[in-house]
């Protein structure tokens, strides 16, 4: 499955058990960002994701295999100029399941749309296979998007994401395991539709993410439940959703950054190998990650082990999507600023406990990027295990300033 819709179900499911990599500290951006946890058993994370994310975010699921009363119509139904208001209604606050962390508010405007692009939605007639129901769709407000799922006969479940396009080109595809099928297309109107599979032994995720030529971007995504290997829609019909014309959006949106893309990790490259300092040398993790940038997450990341004489220990940099927010310590006793150059601030955190020492360095880069560089003297031996390995981190307060000055690494 993408990292992206695994960020969403991280952020849904309950906390994770403690894994060697993580760091409890938030990163806080103004925008009270969760804790960067390690690249982890993937597969097992989408479990449960139907019960949780999407009971949070619009309560359409009930506990029988099979849809309630109220279904959506699958016969055609013809669309008109005129849409009945239908009451808008807001995403709870960090709820998962979505590319946008929600605000937990919106303002008129976007409310009034939550309702039209509902009502808009009920007059689409939903390519189901036959004997297949659908519960209704309600599309709340986000963060300047919107966004709701609706379950299908049986186990499986689809989540509508729509926002403005903003600029934003349509973005090539991202390969996350060997086993990932990704496939795009130019559609007859002009828009870009990108499918991608991510086939698991717990659970099978596709999603179809358009481009549209009338300035919105949708994904559409299909996941189940623990053994819901078995699509229920198809490549055609998950992007016949997404290109569906009751979700244009109507709503005026500002710039969106690129999305992530392999190409961009590719040109990323190594350009920390630059300021490792001498002596130290960089180790593949079990995952076979070795400080080049790969898409995780939703954004880029470079992981790594580096051993001396002293010992191993670990360094990850995230590069997440140019944002709003100011860098701060959020009032940790265990965070200050410290000045980088060009007039920025970074906050850095210093952790230790039982013997392990934690660095965390929080900046963003000249055009927004939020950048996180993290160290400690706990090597990553793809365990859970948080026993020292040497002494102090690899890396020192000075090397972590190093890496969040480099004026190539941004988004």
């Amino acid at each position: 499955m993408s990292d992206e819709v695994r960020d969403m179900i991280r952020s849904a499911l309950a906390d994770e058990p403690a894994l060697g990599l993580e760091f409890e500290q938030v990163v806080e951006d103004g925008r009270k960002r969760r804790a960067r946890r390690r690249l982890g058993a993937l597969t097992a994370a989408a479990v449960g994701v139907v019960a949780v994310v999407a009971v949070a975010v619009s309560g359409t699921f009930a506990p029988t295999s099979a849809p309630p009363a109220g279904m959506l119509s699958t016969s055609p139904t013809t669309v008109t100029s005129s849409v009945a208001a239908t009451p808008g209604c807001v995403t709870e606050s960090m709820t998962g399941g979505f590319p946008d962390l929600p605000r937990g508010t919106a303002t008129p405007a976007e409310l009034a749309e939550s309702g039209r692009l509902t009502e808009a939605f009920r007059q689409f007639p939903l390519p189901l296979p036959a004997g297949v129901e659908a519960t209704p769709l309600r599309l709340c407000a986000i963060d300047g998007s919107w966004g709701g799922d609706f379950r299908l006969t049986g186990d499986r479940s689809v989540f509508v994401y729509v926002r403005p396009l903003g600029g934003q080109p349509p973005a090539g595809c991202v390969l996350y395991t060997p086993e990932t099928r990704c496939s795009a297309k130019v559609l007859p109107d002009g828009s870009t539709a990108r499918v991608t599979v991510e086939p698991g032994a717990e659970a099978t995720l596709v999603s179809a993410d358009v481009w549209r030529a009338d300035g919105t971007y949708v994904r559409v995504t299909e996941t189940g439940g623990r053994g819901s290997v078995t699509r229920v829609l198809d490549d055609d019909q998950l992007t016949a959703i997404a290109a569906a014309p009751q979700l244009k959006v109507q709503v005026a949106g500002g710039p969106v950054p690129p999305a992530p893309s392999d190409q961009r990790a590719a040109q990323l490259g190594s350009v920390l190998a630059a300021v490792i300092p001498p002596g130290l040398k960089v180790e593949r993790t079990p995952a076979d990650e070795a400080l080049m940038f790969r898409v995780r997450q939703g954004g880029y990341r470079a992981l790594a082990n580096l051993t001396d004489s002293a010992g191993t220990g670990w360094v990850m940099v995230n590069l997440e999507k140019p944002g709003a927010g100011e860098v701060d310590c959020g009032g940790r006793a265990t965070c200050r600023l410290v000045d980088l150059s060009g007039g920025r601030k970074a906050a850095l955190d210093t952790v230790v406990e039982g013997g392990v020492t934690r660095l965390s360095l929080n900046a963003k880069a000249a055009d927004g990027t939020w950048i996180s560089v993290q160290t400690s003297n706990v090597a990553d031996t793809g365990g859970a295990s948080d026993a020292p390995t040497r002494p102090n981190p690899p890396l020192a307060e000075a090397d972590l300033v190093r890496i969040a000055e480099l004026p190539h690494l941004h988004w």
